[in-house]
């Protein structure tokens, strides 16, 4: 779907980096970025596992979607209901997740551990233009069991559980050089109504 111009106006006001350099036609490129954990016990009130991201973030990137894939792959390996139990699985997880964002800034984005499935919901019903992730930041991933596997015979662990993180970057890395000030200047130079935070040049 292209940007249509009301949609870059209004990105504009949010983002300007990210509506100029659509203004500017720079490409922009698809990216999954990925968080595991594998629980190996059902035994609730176990130590949350730790899991970062599976890529550098070695670009500013904007998170538009979030998404989660739940694995079981000892239940019911080879039965024709493993597909229904897999699906029903995503439903009612018992994993919550709480997460963190390091270094420029540093800032928390679940500060208390919530549900896994209300937790994917947040930003593409909420920040619809994209979670703007800058340069070297990292996201750290706690997964907590907050109920016993659906299914706990003896060989039941592992319970895996990935969250991937689904967003776009410019495929030119020049546009991490321009300051917010800069493109919103250059952004009210071709006709786009920013708010006026600073005087342009």
């Amino acid at each position: 779907m292209e940007p249509k111009p009301q949609y870059i106006q209004d990105l504009a006001v949010m983002d300007p980096i990210a509506a100029y350099g659509i203004v500017l036609g720079i490409p922009r490129i698809p990216i999954s970025i990925n968080a595991s954990g594998s629980f190996s016990s059902a035994a609730l009130g176990q130590q949350p596992i730790e899991a970062g991201l599976d890529t550098t973030i070695a670009q500013r990137t904007w998170i538009d979607n979030l998404q989660y894939d739940l694995q079981q792959p000892n239940v019911f390996a080879g039965n024709i209901f493993k597909t229904l139990y897999d699906a029903n699985l995503r439903m009612a997880p018992g994993i919550s997740v709480r997460c963190t964002v390091h270094s420029g800034p540093r800032y928390l984005v679940s500060p208390n551990f919530t549900p896994l499935n209300n937790f994917v919901n947040l930003i593409s019903s909420r920040w619809v233009s994209g979670w703007p992730l800058y340069k070297q930041q990292n996201i750290e991933i706690e997964f907590m069991l907050t109920q016993v596997f659906p299914a706990s015979e003896p060989n039941a662990p592992p319970y895996n559980c990935v969250l991937t993180f689904n967003g776009w970057q410019f495929l030119d890395h020049t546009v991490d050089e321009i300051s917010v000030d800069v493109a919103a200047c250059k952004l009210r130079e071709l006709g786009f109504w920013v708010p006026p935070a600073v005087e342009c040049p």
